[in-house]
C-alpha cells in the first residue's frame, strides 16, 4: 500500500507543478504583456533546465552533500532570488 501512496503523491505534486506553470503562463501574458510564444519560450526553457540539471545536482548531493544541507542550500538561494527579483520589479 505505502508505493502506491507514494506513487499518487507523486503524480500530485507534478500535477500541481503543471497548474503553476500554466498560471505563470497567464501571469506572462496578461500581466507583462508577452507575447503567448515568448511566455511559451520562458516556461519551455525553464523545464529544459529544471529536467537538465537534475542529473549533476543528484550527483553532487550524492557525493558531496548530503540532503538536508543541499535542502537548507536551495532553501537559501531560492529565498536569495525571490528577494532580489522582487526588488527589481
Amino acid at each position: 500500500m505505502v508505493p502506491f501512496v507514494r506513487i499518487l503523491v507523486l503524480i500530485w505534486a507534478d500535477i500541481l507543478a503543471m497548474y503553476a506553470m500554466w498560471m505563470m503562463m497567464l501571469y506572462l501574458t496578461n500581466v507583462w504583456k508577452l507575447n503567448f510564444t515568448h511566455a511559451a519560450a520562458i516556461i519551455n526553457v525553464f523545464w529544459g533546465l529544471m529536467a537538465i540539471m537534475l542529473l549533476p545536482i543528484q550527483f553532487l548531493v550524492d557525493a558531496f552533500m548530503g540532503n538536508y544541507w543541499m535542502l537548507l542550500i536551495s532553501s537559501f538561494s531560492y529565498s536569495a532570488v525571490s528577494i532580489c527579483s522582487s526588488s527589481l520589479l
